[in-house]
């Protein structure tokens, strides 16, 4: 059983909604954990938004950004 890996963190939603885009046209699963606290709770830094992906896609998570980074 894959379990899920955070791959990008931010305090703003915003910020990773074009990464996730990208990784699910290339057929990668996501998710957004804590993005309903955020929203609640904006006025607290220390609460962020993570982009995870499961485990088992998380080589080709590298590359993806990897490509992104280069472009």
């Amino acid at each position: 059983m894959s379990s899920l890996v955070t791959v990008k963190r931010s305090h703003l939603e915003s910020e990773l909604l074009a990464l996730k885009g990208r990784l699910e046209a290339e057929g990668i699963q996501c998710f957004l954990k804590n993005e309903f606290t955020t929203q609640v709770m904006n006025y607290m830094p220390t609460f962020e938004v993570e982009l995870q992906v499961s485990d088992s896609d998380l080589e080709k998570v590298k590359e993806v950004m990897g490509a992104l980074e280069t472009d």
